[in-house]
């Protein structure tokens, strides 16, 4: 099995042994890389000798690509080069593509061209790349920022989901007892509800031992997205307090978009059943700076 980094002397005897028909093209054939757009090296490459491309840096070795794999009796992918010979000559004009990614610097990538020649075959083939000037090194590090970014908002986006849940999760984490919840709806409470861009299509609610649930189907009919972000309840004759969560179904709640909304209330602990959904408040949820809120008055939570 042959190795791609085959010092040269013992290599240059391999190929002398290998080619009885074919003459090898001169140890250390050199390739620069430019990076232009539709660079494509052509390698010559011949039954019976090996060609051992050397990359000069460290590439990805799950990126390689050969097209016409089973064409090859030998394939082998290092951490910065390739060795390959095919079983058969490659026909007048035929061209098999060989897909290189580098782990870094630029160009990032390079597509060869190996072809066949009568008589010819690369041996070594020693590849570079232009030194890095200031200015693609600026490039390159503002494409990894822009990446990093990226992937920063991703994770922001994912830590802003709701954690999947499922029955027997709700159960272990003691959001529901033995004794259930209780479902209602708040039909009243929505009827009663005034507001010249926001306005609950529906309301309903769940109830357990130490919290209350109030969904609310909300229906932005202004000219401007809205982002719910928090939401106070106020008991009745109290003073008003921070929900303990608000979901949404989306945000921001397009203009003319209805999405469902939960706030999510910390009750004090109720044992019986009959104590859930009981208890007289207002709900108001607001965006960010609270310039923009729904009021929703007697809901029983």
């Amino acid at each position: 099995m042959f190795r791609p980094f085959t010092p040269s002397f013992a290599l240059a005897s391999l190929l002398v042994g290998l080619t009885a028909t074919v003459q090898a093209a001169p140890i250390g054939r050199s390739v620069v890389l430019t990076g232009k757009s539709g660079e494509s090296p052509v390698l010559y490459v011949a039954p019976g000798t090996v060609t051992v491309i050397l990359l000069g840096a460290q590439i990805v070795r799950e990126s390689v690509q050969v097209e016409g794999r089973a064409r090859f009796a030998v394939f082998e992918v290092g951490d910065a080069g390739v060795t390959l010979s095919p079983t058969v000559a490659l026909g007048t004009g035929e061209q098999l593509a060989l897909r290189v990614t580098y782990r870094e610097g630029s160009p990032a990538s390079v597509v060869f061209l190996l072809t066949g020649q009568p008589g010819t075959a690369d041996g070594l083939v020693n590849v570079s790349r232009p030194p890095q000037t200031v200015e693609a090194c600026r490039v390159e590090l503002s494409a990894t920022r822009e990446r990093c970014e990226a992937q920063a908002k991703e994770l922001v986006a994912l830590k802003a989901r709701p954690a999947a849940l499922s029955p027997a999760a709700v159960a272990l984490a003691g959001f529901v007892t033995e004794k259930g919840i209780r479902g209602a709806k708040f039909e009243k409470a929505c009827l009663e509800t005034r507001g010249e861009e926001l306005r609950p299509a529906r309301c309903w609610g769940l109830g357990g031992t130490t919290w209350s649930v109030v969904v609310l189907e909300v229906s932005n009919t202004g000219g401007e997205p809205w982002a719910p972000e928090w939401a106070e309840v106020t008991p009745a004759g109290g003073e008003p307090r921070r929900a303990r969560a608000v979901l949404s179904g989306q945000a921001p709640i397009p203009p003319g978009g209805v999405v469902s909304v939960a706030v999510e209330v910390e009750m004090p602990a109720r044992e019986e059943p009959n104590e859930w959904l009981g208890a007289l408040h207002a709900v108001r949820v607001c965006n960010g700076d609270g310039s923009r809120c729904l009021s929703v008055p007697q809901v029983t939570l």
